[in-house]
Formats: C-alpha cells, sequence, structure tokens
C-alpha cells in the first residue's frame, strides 16, 4: 500500500512525501519483493530529486535483493524438479502395481463368469427339460379335448342338417305366402290408386268451394272503402274456413262481425255460408241495425235452418260471432256478442286503456240453457280509439318453448303494444308473432283477427 501510495505522490510530482513514504515501507517490510520494490523506487526518487549518492546506495541494495531472489528462485526450481521426479517414480510404481491388480481382477471376473454360464446352462436345460414334460402333457389334454369337440361338432351338423331340411319345407311355405302378400299388394296398388283419384276428387272440389267460400267474403278493399283505417288477419287452418269476416252499410250503419262457426274445413265452411247468407238478408234486406237484434234472429233462422228444437240427438252445430253496428253519424258504436267479445283501446292521460266488452255465453244454434236475447252495449266511440273483433284461433294457438296456449292476456299485452302502429303494420306484427309462437307446431284452429281505428 505504501509503495503505491508513493507512486501515486510521485505522479503528482510531491517526490519529498513520496520518499518518506517510501522509506517507510522499505523498513517495515520482510518480503523480498517489497525489499526490492522499495529501493528500486527510492533510487528513481532520489535521482529525479538530484541526490546522486542516495540514488546510488539504493540502486546497490536493489541490485542485492534482486540477485537474492533470483537465488531464491533457481534452489526452488531445482527442488521442484527432484519433487517432479520422486513423485514420477514413484507414480510409476504405483501403475505397476495398479497394472498386476487389475490383471488380477479381470482374470477373477473371467473365472465367475465362465462359472455364472456354466451355471446357467444346466439351469436352462432342466428347466427346458421340465417345459418339454408339461408341453407333452398340454398336447395330450389338447389332443382329448380336439376329440371331444370332433364329437360334439358332428352331432350339432346332424342336427343343422335336419334343421336345415325344416327350414326349406318353412321356406317353401314363405314363398307361398309372399306371393299371396304380391297379390295382395297388387290389389292394395289397385285400390290406392282409387283412392288417391277419390281423394284429388275430394280436393279439387274443396279448392273450388274455397273460390266460392272467398266470392262469398266481402274483399278487403271493400272494408277500407267504408272504414278506411282497418286490418284482417284471417289464416284458415285448411283449404277453406270456419272463420268468416262479413261487413255491410246500411245508411248511416256499418254492420262488421267475426265468426267461429263449429269446426273447420268442409263443415265449418258449409256454416259460414250459411252465416253470410242469413246475414246478408237480415241486413241487407231486413235493414235490421241494431247489434243484438241482428245476432237474435241469426240465431233463429240457423236453429230453424238445421232443425234444432234442443232434443239431445240433434245437430249440435252453430257458430260464436262478435257483430258491431258503428253509427258514422253519431259516432257511436252498438256491440253485441255470442261467447267472442270485443276489445277497445283508449289512450286516457298518455297511457292505453284496454277494456274488455264480454259476450252472451250462448252461441249462435244449438243450446241446452234457456234461450234469452242477446245483450246490446252502446259505447261512444272517441278519436283515435281502436276496436278488435276476433275469434279463439289466435289465442288457442299451442306454440312456445312449454306448447301452451298463447292465452288472452298475452294477446291483450300484444294489442296495447301494437295499437299505435298502422293498421297494416299491426297486421304484419300479429302474423310474425303467431308464426314465432307456433314454430314446428301445427295450426290447430281457423285464425280471425279485425282491427278498426276510429
Amino acid at each position: 500500500f505504501l509503495i503505491g501510495y508513493s507512486n501515486i505522490l510521485q505522479q503528482k510530482g510531491e517526490i519529498t512525501q513520496a520518499i518518506t513514504f517510501a522509506s517507510r515501507a522499505l523498513k517495515i517490510t520482510d518480503n523480498p519483493n517489497f525489499e526490492r520494490e522499495a529501493s528500486r523506487l527510492l533510487a528513481r526518487l532520489y535521482k529525479i530529486s538530484g541526490r546522486f549518492d542516495s540514488a546510488y546506495y539504493y540502486l546497490s541494495i536493489y541490485i542485492v535483493a534482486n540477485d537474492s531472489l533470483k537465488n531464491i528462485e533457481s534452489i526452488q526450481k531445482m527442488a521442484d524438479l527432484r519433487t517432479e521426479y520422486e513423485v514420477g517414480q514413484k507414480q510409476a510404481e504405483v501403475d505397476v502395481l495398479e497394472k498386476n491388480t487389475l490383471i488380477k481382477s479381470i482374470a477373477i471376473i473371467g473365472l465367475g463368469i465362465i462359472l455364472l454360464l456354466a451355471i446357467w446352462l444346466v439351469a436352462m436345460y432342466y428347466y427346458n427339460l421340465k417345459r418339454s414334460r408339461k408341453l407333452s402333457v398340454a398336447l395330450e389334454e389338447r389332443r382329448i379335448l380336439l376329440e371331444n369337440q370332433s364329437s360334439e361338432l358332428k352331432v350339432k351338423n346332424n342336427k343343422i342338417l335336419s334343421a336345415n331340411e325344416e327350414l326349406t319345407v318353412l321356406n317353401e311355405a314363405i314363398n307361398k305366402q309372399n306371393e299371396k302378400i304380391l297379390e295382395a299388394n297388387e290389389e292394395l296398388t289397385v285400390l290406392n290408386e282409387a283412392i288417391n283419384k277419390q281423394k284429388n276428387e275430394i280436393l279439387d272440389s274443396i279448392t273450388y268451394a274455397k273460390k266460392i267460400q272467398a266470392a262469398m267474403l266481402p274483399p278487403e278493399q271493400y272494408f277500407h272503402e267504408i272504414l278506411n283505417d282497418v286490418f284482417i288477419l284471417f289464416k284458415p287452418r285448411d283449404i277453406v274456413s270456419g272463420d268468416f269476416f262479413w261487413i255491410k252499410q246500411v245508411n248511416q250503419y256499418v254492420i262488421l262481425a267475426a265468426a267461429d262457426c263449429t269446426g273447420h274445413g268442409v263443415p265449418g265452411a258449409f256454416m259460414s255460408m250459411l252465416g253470410m247468407s242469413y246475414l246478408n238478408e237480415i241486413v241487407h234486406s231486413r235493414e235490421i241495425t241494431q247489434a243484438n237484434q241482428v245476432l237474435n234472429e241469426l240465431r233463429k233462422q240457423i236453429r230453424n235452418s238445421l232443425r234444432q228444437h234442443g232434443q239431445a240427438e240433434e245437430s249440435k252445430d252453430g257458430m260464436d260471432m262478435a257483430l258491431c253496428v258503428i253509427d258514422e253519424k253519431n259516432n257511436t258504436l252498438q256491440y253485441s256478442g255470442a261467447n267472442n267479445p270485443l276489445y277497445l283501446i283508449r289512450d286516457k292521460n298518455g297511457a292505453p286503456e284496454l277494456t274488455v266488452f264480454k259476450a252472451d255465453r250462448m252461441p249462435l244454434g244449438y243450446y241446452q240453457g234457456s234461450f234469452k236475447t242477446f245483450t246490446n252495449k252502446e259505447i261512444q266511440l272517441e278519436f283515435g280509439d281502436v276496436f278488435y273483433l276476433f275469434s279463439d284461433g289466435f289465442i288457442d294457438q299451442k306454440g312456445g318453448k312449454d306448447n301452451k296456449k298463447f292465452m288472452s292476456k298475452n294477446f291483450k299485452d300484444l294489442l296495447i303494444k301494437i295499437h299505435q302502429e298502422p293498421m297494416r303494420e299491426q297486421k304484419k306484427i300479429l302474423d310474425l308473432t303467431i308464426k314465432d309462437w307456433m314454430g314446428d307446431t301445427s295450426q290447430i284452429d281457423d285464425i280471425l283477427v279485425i282491427g278498426v281505428r276510429v
């Protein structure tokens, strides 16, 4: 450390201080290397300071120290060489001993391996001998088993031959039966062709009946000419329908009806044509314009036509109907219903309110109870009122995830939700809603909904 610090002082030009620290290092060291370095540093420092006598003195000390170190290194090298020679001699002796030991070990291991191979060969001989005896016993047992199986197979083969003979007899009987079946199939084909021909004739007749029914139903354009803002959603279940709609104007009165006849398809279609004919007679010819009186007269005509006098064996056909009469002059609406209600939606204080005008619980036609006159309900209309006439087909349609009926509550909520939409848009929404509700479920009844905005 003192020698290094003295070198730093020399570089800084502080020669006196450097001499002091270098002298102190020389006094306190007993290491030849440090002594040599310190004396060389002092010789250089005194030379720089111009004190050549002191420089010569310390240079002499450096030379002596340097020679001593070289003598020590030479002695050390000789000692190292002698040590290496002695170690080499010993190592050679050790290598000879290890080589002899390895040769002995290899000989011992070789003898052990030969002994183990001999033992293994003897053991394998006895093992194979024992195994050969077991295989001989197993082969003998297998031979006996195969002989037994061969005997059993012969017995089974004889049984199979007998069964084949029986099957041959049965096959002949089956072939005869197949011939009879083919003959029966030919007869069924002829019958099927006759049935298809009859079916096509019936379908042609029903399709023609649809044209007749459509001709008797008032065109939707006629509704728009009389009522302006109106829609009709009409979805028959079959080719012809048991539901029908009807409209007629007599003076200042517009008579509008939505009917649901007993059954659907052809029977319902016959009843619908009967109902439209009688309505034309009652309203157009006789000019009866009071809603309940129209229903009373219609019930009388239907009962007389179907000869219904209250007997159990009589025809039980009839129809349900919601009928209303709009007085365009006084802006009133009469309503009378046979099982089918009327819904009216009116905005009160900015919120829609749906009012249900209930029908009388009796049909137009067969009825076991006592016949009473139908109730006539009069309603004062306001601008923006929307009312709906309908059959039960929409409400009773099954569908949804649980295959349940649509129900009147859902129908009411839907009407309240869409009542402010244009009537044409309301029809589209109702149609899409019932289609989505049905999904893959078949339509179970005719569907009819009529909406009118005042």
